[in-house]
């Protein structure tokens, strides 16, 4: 009984520490940046408008729980456009990114942020412990990955965000190497 008590410490500890470990363990290579397109549905705008958010941390919570409601991930080939995004609702990182990156970006210009920050739609390839773990796959569907970067060039902050990570285990900050 003793050992149950202990493994179910463990696993609480990793649980509220995930975000810790998460980024100990897994390191973004950026290998490339795609473009980040303008929000044109209107439904989605007109959702967006709705939100006021006051400071970067605000929009890009608010843009990875958008994210995480309005996409489900999928294996299968789909669009990556964010428009069609809205409607289709499946995503593979790329389309997750894409949208992500695109609510963000309208979210800076709605807050009139974007001399400060700039968003970016980064491909990379993920470490573990120091080691690429896209060679490990025989699919193409896994040679890299996308992400965003949220930069502010002033101060040099860096701030980035995996969608399809924080959709599945609410982790919304990963470490770039």
């Amino acid at each position: 009984m003793k050992k149950w008590w202990i493994f179910l410490i463990i696993i609480f500890i990793a649980i509220l520490c995930r975000t810790y470990l998460f980024k100990i363990f897994f390191t973004y290579n950026v290998i490339k940046e795609r473009t980040v397109s303008n929000v044109g549905n209107e439904k989605l705008k007109e959702r967006l408008d709705n939100e006021k958010d006051n400071s970067i941390k605000d929009i890009i919570e608010s843009s990875l729980d958008e994210t995480a409601s309005d996409l489900n991930f999928t294996f299968d080939h789909c669009d990556n456009e964010t428009n069609k995004l809205v409607e289709s609702k499946k995503a593979n990182c790329i389309g997750y990114s894409a949208f992500l990156a695109s609510i963000i970006k309208f979210k800076l210009n709605q807050n009139e942020l974007t001399d400060q920050w700039k968003v970016h739609h980064k491909v990379g390839e993920i470490y573990f412990l120091n080691e690429n773990i896209n060679k490990y796959f025989d699919s193409e569907f896994f040679k890299d990955h996308d992400f965003v970067t949220v930069e502010n060039e002033e101060i040099k902050e860096v701030i980035a965000i995996d969608a399809t990570v924080y959709d599945y285990f609410k982790i919304n900050r990963i470490r770039l190497k």
